[in-house]
Formats: structure tokens, C-alpha cells, sequence
């Protein structure tokens, strides 16, 4: 195998976002990784999560974790834009994502309303703005942005600048996109790419949101068109794992080890020619 080219890699916390953050950080230096993505706020529809916003104690000790590694946090997630949210919902992971030195965040469009979501995601992108922070919009089968045109139609509409697409691997897949959808976008559209692997076809039903929250596999392990998505953006685009896995509970493999292991896959996956499926 020959060498794999250099390039920025990311551990994304939803892989073993059971870990704390401060931990999290400590896991992904050892493992390799120069960068993290960080559940500082969560959905609604899951656990409160972890005493991030604001001053306290995890906060101080996440960023001193960050400077003592040298790992830089690249992602704080997440912001999901819903009906009845508005910009003070947000204003703490903001603040939490410009002390932690983040070079932005993540949001999910969810509300059904497109002139109402792009208002809002215009609002957050603004606030985000005052604090140097880039805006990732994530696409995803389940929630109101589907699609990574439906995510380009949502950052034309607002009409901010600091906003990009993150490109999940599994995401754009599950939504009908393809790599070279992604490689006819000016480097600039793009956020980040993150890189799990699964079957080539799609679970029927409510099996969609459990393959995408804990049923992924790592990079290089499945049939979607990984190493095709890897070539499809610039040397200098962002990297990051994004594989939760619920086998890797069940079989007791620890959170270090799973880290590890997914550093071990990308750094194949970046190895292996280009042109063969992921």
C-alpha cells in the first residue's frame, strides 16, 4: 500500500458521542486525528447532553484539553432549526463554539416553512458571523433539507457568506446524490465531508434512522462510493469519520479502540487507488 496523501482528518463525536467531550479531544489525539467535531448542544429528541454552555467546568477543561493536544475543534454541533426555534435557542453554542476556537458549526434544517427556515438560518449565519464562525448546513432524508440541492436552494435563499454544505457520505447517498454531484461544486460550497460506509441499497422504513444513528460502518467497509467522494473534493477540503455503531457496543469494543480502528480505515481508504467503490 503507498503512503496516504496528507490531508486535515477529523473524529466527528456522533462515532462515540457517549464520550465527554474533554475525553473525546484525548481520544482523537491519541488516535491520530488533528481535529474534532463536538456535541455541544443536542437535538431535542435526545439526551440533554453534556454541561457545555456557559462557564463551566467541562467547558474550561474541553479547551484547555484542546490547547495541552494541539487538536483544534473544527465542528460544534448542532443547531437544528425547528418551527418554534429561534436565534436565543442558540446563542450559547455560538458563544461555547467561538471560546472553544471552532471554525464553525453544524445545523439541520427541520422546519417545514422554506421563507420562515431561511430566515432563521439567515439570523444564525448573521450571529455566527460576529463571532468568525462558518456555518455548515447538513443535509438529510430526515429532516426538511433533504438533499444537497435543497441544502444550496437554503444557503442562496438566506443569502449568507459564511455558509457551506456538509457532505455526509451516508446522507447523500440515502438522498440520491452521487460524488460527482459533489465534485461540480465550487470547493467553497463545501463545509466538510464526513465518512462512514454501509450498503449499497437502503433500509426500508424506519430502518433509515437507525442505520444513519447507529448503524454505519466505518470508511472503506461497505459499497458506498467512498473513496469517489474523497476524490471528488480539493486536497485542502476537511475530513472527518462519522461512523456510530451500535456492534461496536454490543461487542464491548471500547471507544479508544473504535478510534483508533477508524483511523487505521481512512488512512486505507486514502492509501487505495481512486476509481473503486468505498
Amino acid at each position: 500500500m503507498g503512503m496516504p496523501a496528507p490531508r486535515p482528518l477529523m473524529l466527528c463525536h456522533f462515532t462515540a458521542v457517549e464520550v465527554e467531550p474533554p475525553d473525546f479531544v484525548d481520544l482523537a489525539a491519541r488516535a491520530g486525528f488533528a481535529a474534532v467535531s463536538l456535541m455541544i448542544q443536542f437535538p431535542r429528541a435526545y439526551s440533554p447532553g453534556f454541561p457545555m454552555t456557559g462557564d463551566t467546568r467541562m467547558r474550561r477543561e474541553t479547551r484547555r484539553r484542546l490547547d495541552a493536544t494541539g487538536v483544534t475543534l473544527f465542528d460544534a454541533a448542532t443547531c437544528r432549526l425547528e418551527p418554534d426555534t429561534g436565534l436565543d435557542d442558540f446563542r450559547a453554542l455560538v458563544e461555547t463554539a467561538a471560546y472553544l476556537g471552532a471554525r464553525g458549526i453544524d445545523v439541520n434544517g427541520n422546519d417545514p416553512d422554506p421563507a420562515r427556515l431561511a430566515d432563521q438560518f439567515a439570523a444564525l449565519c448573521a450571529l455566527c458571523a460576529e463571532h468568525g464562525l462558518g456555518v455548515g448546513i447538513e443535509f438529510m432524508m430526515s429532516t426538511q433539507v433533504k438533499t444537497l440541492g435543497d441544502a444550496l436552494a437554503l444557503i442562496e435563499r438566506s443569502g449568507a457568506d459564511n455558509a457551506a454544505v456538509t457532505v455526509d457520505a451516508l446522507h447523500l447517498a440515502r438522498s440520491g446524490g452521487s460524488p460527482a454531484d459533489v465534485a461540480a461544486l465550487d470547493p467553497a460550497q463545501i463545509s466538510y465531508v464526513q465518512l462512514c460506509d454501509g450498503p449499497a441499497a437502503p433500509p426500508a422504513g424506519e430502518a433509515y434512522a437507525r442505520e444513519a444513528s447507529g448503524g454505519r460502518l466505518l470508511p472503506g467497509d461497505g459499497d458506498l462510493p467512498v473513496r469517489e467522494l474523497v476524490d471528488a473534493v480539493g486536497p485542502d477540503v476537511m475530513l472527518g469519520v462519522e461512523a456510530p455503531s451500535r456492534w461496536r457496543a454490543e461487542q464491548g469494543v471500547p471507544a479508544a479502540a473504535y478510534a483508533a480502528q477508524a483511523m487505521d480505515a481512512v488512512r486505507r481508504l486514502l492509501g487505495s487507488p481512486g476509481g473503486g467503490a468505498g
